[in-house]
C-alpha cells in the first residue's frame, strides 16, 4: 500500500530554525583536545557500492548479496518473500538518487544509507508503503524522537534491506554514489579526499555494462545530501551541464546549488538549452535536503516534505505512467511479438563492449601480407604512442586467436566508443585497428619491430604513409639520449617507456577531434568522433566483432568527413548527435576553413614559429591556446608546441618551478607561456615531444612499467599539494568566521 502524497505541497527554501543559539565559552576538555589531533595512522581507500537499479537487484541472478560486493563481504539477509524468477516486466529507471560516497557505518553493514539515524529509508518507506525499522535505539529501549512520532506505517509493515531495496527499485527508482572510491578520515562529506566519480553519464546513457537505453529513461537525477553532495556532483560532471543535458530543478535551492554552472551551461548553448528544457528532452537535477544524521538543520517532516514533493512524487507519476501505457498495450490486439523480458539477455538496442579479435581481422583482406615497418622498439612502440591521448581514430583488438594466446583488451563499444576498463591506457596491448585516411589498417607490435596489414585500401604507398604519420624521418633514440642528460627523472622514464613518438596527423581531423575533446573525457570523445564518422564520412569496411560469449556481429568504419562532405551540416544535427555546445563551433570553424582556401592548415607546417601558428589556430571557434597547440603538435609538425593542461603545470611545478602553479584558480596566459617555457628552456631540441614522455609517465596506465621509489614520488607530492590546499581551504573558511 502507498500512501497518498500530497500533489500540491510546496518546498520551501528557508527553515523555521534559521537563528541559531550562541554556545556559552567553554575550556575546550581532555577528550576534544584529543579529538583536534590528526591521527598519523594511514588513511585507506573506501569503495562506494555498485549502483542499485532492478536489473542487478529484481534478476534471478543478481540480488542484495552480491549487488554490495565492493564494499564488504558481510552477508546480508535474503527477502522474506522468495524472489520470483517470472517472465516479470519492470518500469524504465525514471529517478537516479545519488548520495555522495557511503559513510563507514553504511561499508560495516553494507548497507546503502545504512546508519540507523539515516532518514533515507524511513522517508522512502513513508512514499512506497513500508517501514524501515521500529526506530528504537537498541542500547536504551527509548524511540528515535526524530522520526518514531512521524512514521506513517506501524511495525507490521517492516521490511529488511534486501526487500527495502526491492520495493524501492520495482518502482523505477534507483540509486547510487557520485563518488566511486575516495580517502576520508570518518563519514563527512568535506573530508573526502583524492576522490574518483562513477561512471554515472555511461550508467544514464545506457553505455554502462549490461545496462542499455530501452531500460532506462533518466528523467530526474537526486542529490541526496543537500549543496555539499550538489558540489561533488558539479566538480566531477560540470561538462554534462555544459554539453547542455542537465538542467537545474526549479526550486530554490537547486537553483542556488547549480547557479554557477548553468549560466555555464547557458553561455554554452544559448537559446537551445530553454528549448531543451520545455520540450522535456533533458535530465533535471534535483538539489534535496541532506538525510544524514549530521544534516540536522531540519526536521523529518520538512525533510519528507520535500523528498516526497521533488522526488518520490514525480517518480511515482513516471511509473503510474509507464503502467497505464503497458496494460493498454496489453489489452490491445497487435501481431507484434511480446515484448523481451529485461531478465534475458542483452537486446540489439543495447551497447555492451564488444571484443575485436586478431583471428577474425585475419578474415579481411587475406591476400594482404603483414608488412615490416623495419623500426626497432627504441624508435616506436605503438603501445605508447597510440594509447596517450594524441589521436582518437584506433580500436584496440584482442590478441585471442585460432592459435590460442590470452585476452588483453577489450577495445570498443558497440557504437564505436572505446571500453569502460581504461581511458587511457592500453599499454600492455600489442594490435590495433583504425582508419587512416583512404585506408583501414592493422597495426600489430612485436619484441623487435612492427608490422602492419591494408585491410581496406590501397596496399602501394601504404608503407610510406605510415612512415610519414610516425614520423619515422625523425631519430628517437638521440632525442632521449639528449633529453635524458638534461633531465634525470625523465632518464629514468625513458629506460621504463621506449619508442613514444609524436604522430602527424591529418590537420583538419585533429582539428575536429580536439574541438570535441574540450571539457570531455576519452570514452565520449571515441563517441562523438564515431557518430561524426559515420553521419558525414564514407563507410570504408566493416569488420567483424563479438560479444556475448561467440556471437559474432561487425563494426562498421568510415572515413573523416572532408569539408565537402561537411557542407550542409547544421548545428541542430550535430547536436543531436551529442555535440552539445561544441556544435556551434565545428559549424563556424568549418565555415572559416573554407574562408581561408585550400591548403590553409597544410601550409601551417612549413610556418618556423610556434607562437604564430598558435595565434592562426585560435581565431577559430572552440580553439584555444591548449587546443590549438594540440593541434600544431599532433598534426602541423610544431615540435616548440607545448599543450598546457593542469597535469602538465603540476609536472612543471614538481620538477621544475614550483612558482607556476601559483595562486590562481585557472591557467592563465601567463602562466601559460611560463609552463611552456620550462620545457622549451630545459629541452633544446623537439621539446613538445620531451613534454610528451613526461606527460605519458602520469597516465595511470602506465604506472606499472615505472620505477617504484617514482611512483611513490608522484604519489607523496600529490598527497602534499591536496594538504596544502586543503589547509589554505581551512584558512580561508576561518578568516570568513
Amino acid at each position: 500500500i502507498v500512501s497518498p502524497l500530497k500533489s500540491d505541497t510546496k518546498r520551501s527554501g528557508s527553515s523555521p530554525n534559521k537563528t541559531k543559539q550562541k554556545r556559552k565559552a567553554k575550556s575546550p576538555s581532555k577528550t576534544s583536545k584529543k579529538a583536534k589531533v590528526k591521527s598519523t595512522a594511514p588513511v585507506e581507500r573506501t569503495q562506494s557500492f555498485e549502483p542499485a537499479w532492478w536489473g542487478n537487484v529484481l534478476t534471478a541472478a543478481n540480488d542484495a548479496n552480491t549487488l554490495h560486493s565492493h564494499a564488504s563481504n558481510v552477508p546480508i539477509p535474503m527477502p522474506t518473500k522468495a524472489r520470483s524468477t517470472s517472465s516479470r516486466v519492470y518500469p524504465p529507471v525514471h529517478t537516479l538518487i545519488l548520495g555522495t560516497h557511503p559513510s563507514i557505518k553504511s561499508l560495516e553493514r553494507n548497507e546503502m544509507y545504512g546508519h540507523a539515524l539515516n532518514s533515507f529509508w524511513y522517508i522512502a518507506g513513508d512514499a512506497l508503503g513500508f517501514r524501515r525499522s521500529a526506530a528504537v535505539s537498541p542500547k536504551t529501549g527509548k524511540p528515535y524522537v526524530y522520526f518514531h512520532e512521524h512514521l506513517r506505517h506501524g511495525n507490521h509493515e517492516i521490511l529488511e534491506y534486501p526487500r527495502q531495496l526491492e520495493r524501492l527499485v520495482e518502482k523505477g527508482f534507483a540509486i547510487w554514489d557520485i563518488v566511486a572510491e575516495c580517502e576520508r578520515e570518518g563519514s563527512l562529506d568535506a573530508d573526502i579526499k583524492d576522490d574518483v566519480a562513477n561512471p554515472i553519464r555511461e550508467f544514464c546513457e545506457g553505455t554502462l555494462d549490461d545496462t542499455g537505453s530501452e531500460h532506462l529513461s533518466i528523467r530526474r537525477i537526486v542529490i541526496a545530501n543537500g549543496t555539499t553532495g550538489a558540489k561533488s556532483f558539479v566538480k566531477h560532471f560540470a561538462d554534462w551541464f555544459v554539453d547542455g543535458k542537465l538542467y537545474a530543478a526549479n526550486d530554490e535551492m537547486s537553483q542556488r546549488a547549480f547557479k554557477p554552472v548553468m549560466n555555464k551551461a547557458r553561455k554554452a548553448n544559448g537559446s537551445h538549452l530553454e528549448e531543451d528544457m520545455n520540450n522535456g528532452s533533458l535530465i533535471e537535477v534535483v538539489c534535496l535536503p541532506g538525510v544524514s544524521p549530521a544534516a540536522a538543520s531540519k526536521t523529518y517532516l520538512q525533510k519528507r516534505e520535500a523528498w516526497e514533493s521533488f522526488c518520490y512524487e514525480p517518480g511515482l507519476v513516471d511509473y503510474e505512467k509507464w503502467s497505464k501505457s503497458r496494460q493498454t498495450l496489453e489489452r490491445t490486439p497487435s501481431k507484434q511479438t511480446k515484448p523481451r523480458s529485461p531478465r534475458k539477455p542483452a537486446s540489439p538496442s543495447k551497447m555492451p563492449a564488444i571484443r575485436i579479435i586478431s583471428s577474425d581481422l585475419a578474415t579481411l583482406a587475406p591476400e594482404n601480407d603483414w608488412v615490416d615497418l623495419e623500426v626497432p622498439p627504441q624508435e616506436l612502440r605503438p603501445s605508447a604512442t597510440l594509447t596517450n591521448g594524441q589521436c582518437f581514430n584506433w580500436s584496440v583488438v584482442d590478441s585471442v586467436s585460432s592459435t590460442g594466446g590470452s585476452a588483453v583488451a577489450v577495445s570498443v563499444t558497440a557504437n564505436g566508443s572505446p571500453q569502460k576498463r581504461s581511458a587511457w591506457g592500453t599499454y600492455d596491448s600489442k594490435e590495433w585497428v583504425g582508419p587512416l585516411e583512404n585506408r583501414v589498417i592493422s597495426i600489430r607490435e612485436m619484441p623487435s619491430t612492427t608490422l602492419f596489414r591494408v585491410l581496406h585500401g590501397p596496399e602501394k604507398g601504404a608503407k610510406e604513409d605510415l612512415q610519414r604519420y610516425f614520423r619515422l624521418e625523425t631519430p628517437l633514440a638521440p632525442l632521449y639520449k639528449e633529453w635524458s642528460a638534461a633531465d634525470a627523472r625523465l632518464a629514468k622514464i625513458a629506460k621504463a617507456i621506449p619508442g613514444v613518438r609524436i604522430l602527424r596527423q591529418d590537420p583538419l581531423e585533429c582539428m575536429f577531434s580536439f574541438i570535441c575533446s574540450s571539457n570531455n573525457n576519452i570514452p565520449r570523445i571515441y563517441k562523438m568522433l564515431s557518430s561524426f564518422r559515420e553521419r558525414y564520412g564514407a563507410l570504408m569496411i566493416e569488420i567483424p566483432t563479438r560479444q556475448n560469449g561467440d556471437d559474432i556481429g561487425s563494426l562498421s568504419l568510415y572515413s573523416f568527413p572532408t569539408l565537402a562532405s561537411l557542407a550542409d551540416a547544421t548545428e541542430d544535427e550535430l547536436r543531436a548527435m551529442g555535440l552539445g555546445y561544441r556544435a556551434k563551433f565545428i559549424i563556424e570553424t568549418r565555415n572559416l576553413l573554407v574562408q581561408c582556401g585550400d591548403g590553409y592548415l597544410l601550409n601551417l607546417r612549413s610556418q618556423k614559429e610556434q607562437s604564430k601558428v598558435q595565434d592562426e589556430l585560435i581565431k577559430f571557434s572552440g580553439i584555444g591556446r591548449k587546443v590549438a597547440d594540440c593541434v600544431a603538435l599532433f598534426s602541423l609538425d610544431q615540435d616548440d608546441a607545448i599543450p598546457v593542461d593542469v597535469h602538465v603545470q603540476h609536472i612543471a611545478s614538481r620538477d621544475y618551478d614550483p612558482a607556476v602553479l601559483g595562486e590562481a584558480k585557472s591557467i592563465t596566459p601567463t602562466i601559460y607561456k611560463r609552463v611552456g617555457d620550462l620545457f622549451r628552456d630545459r629541452f633544446s631540441s623537439y621539446p613538445g615531444w620531451a613534454h610528451s614522455l613526461l606527460f605519458v609517465a602520469e597516465l595511470p596506465s602506465f604506472r606499472g612499467v615505472l620505477p617504484v621509489d617514482m611512483v611513490r614520488e608522484m604519489d607523496e607530492w600529490r598527497e602534499h599539494e591536496q594538504r596544502k590546499k586543503q589547509e589554505k581551504k581551512a584558512e580561508s573558511k576561518k578568516a570568513k568566521s
